[in-house]
């Protein structure tokens, strides 16, 4: 019984090791398309270094992605779901379909021929444009900066000093290392 297990078990592994070592490599030859659409798409008070950071962290994203890996359930919900495939290839299609100079119109052309109304929770692979976007937005980071507050959502500040505000934004930060699921 306990070698079956162990077979099976191996099997699993080799299935994900070849899943995962056929996705391409993100970005490719379509990093300056990732970082200029970051440049139109993210706030502009981020600077070009702020989108530039948020587009590498987004890359890191798409390359550590994992398909076949348990997803988080939630409370009361039994069924543990596997993530879908990598969506690098298809966000490459999506990257190298961009026009050059990227604009704001062919952004929103772009989302609107997708049909994309509404950003996901996470980066679900339909659009490369609304997971940046979903990416970026749903952070710590950019509730931060919505607030100009060092609000630190995804950390722990504890009990002690909690009935304080959190402290504003000494400036314009930028974002640090986020982790997504």
């Amino acid at each position: 019984m306990l070698r079956r297990t162990a077979l099976r078990w191996l099997a699993g592994l080799g299935t994900t090791f070849r899943a995962w070592a056929q996705t391409p490599a993100f970005p490719g030859t379509q990093s300056a398309a990732l970082r200029d659409l970051a440049a139109v798409v993210l706030p502009a008070s981020l600077g070009r270094s702020g989108t530039e950071l948020i587009a590498d962290q987004f890359e890191r994203y798409v390359r550590e992605y994992r398909p076949g890996a348990d997803t988080e359930h939630g409370y009361g919900f039994t069924r543990v779901r596997p993530k879908a495939p990598s969506p690098a290839p298809e966000y490459l299609r999506q990257l190298a379909a961009l026009p050059v100079p990227l604009t704001r119109e062919a952004v929103e052309a772009a989302l609107e021929q997708a049909q994309i109304k509404d950003l996901p929770r996470l980066p679900d692979g339909k659009s490369v444009i609304a997971d940046l976007m979903s990416f970026y937005f749903r952070s710590a980071d950019a509730n931060d900066l919505c607030y100009r507050a060092a609000i630190g959502r995804e950390s722990c500040r504890g009990l002690a000093g909690s009935a304080k505000a959190p402290a504003p934004l000494p400036s314009i930060s930028h974002p640090t290392a986020q982790e997504h699921a």
